[in-house]
């Protein structure tokens, strides 16, 4: 799915197009440090680039799985939410905690939020 500036986390984009993962992490609240890991590199490399080419795929299939459950939930409010809200899924660590602490988190987090849009469990 392309993303749009229309979407839910449109606003992470920029002008060309990429991902700034600095603006999403305020978009999402939570640190750079928390989702650096999730997109497979260290805070200070991704506050250091935070459009790098290297960074776009991870973060578009992050962004993408999170606008579609802002969609999903009736908005990102909902969407922040959910990723601090404790998981049965994840022994009831939350999302966040799962993408910045496990080395498959993004696609733990990805997987869980398809899941759920789709109501079929991973």
């Amino acid at each position: 799915m392309a993303l749009s500036a229309l979407a839910p986390l449109g606003k992470v984009l920029t002008d060309l197009g990429r991902v700034d993962v600095k603006r999403l992490s305020v978009e999402l609240d939570l640190s750079v440090p928390a989702l650096a890991p999730a997109l497979g590199r260290s805070s200070r490399w991704v506050n250091e680039h935070p459009t790098a080419a290297s960074l776009q795929p991870a973060a578009l299939e992050l962004v993408d799985a999170i606008n579609t459950l802002a969609e999903s939930l009736g908005g990102m409010k909902f969407a922040r939410a959910w990723l601090k809200t404790p998981n049965p899924q994840f022994a009831f660590r939350t999302p966040a905690d799962v993408l910045r602490h496990e080395t498959d988190g993004r696609s733990a987090v990805v997987g869980l939020i398809r899941g759920i849009v789709t109501h079929q469990p991973d």
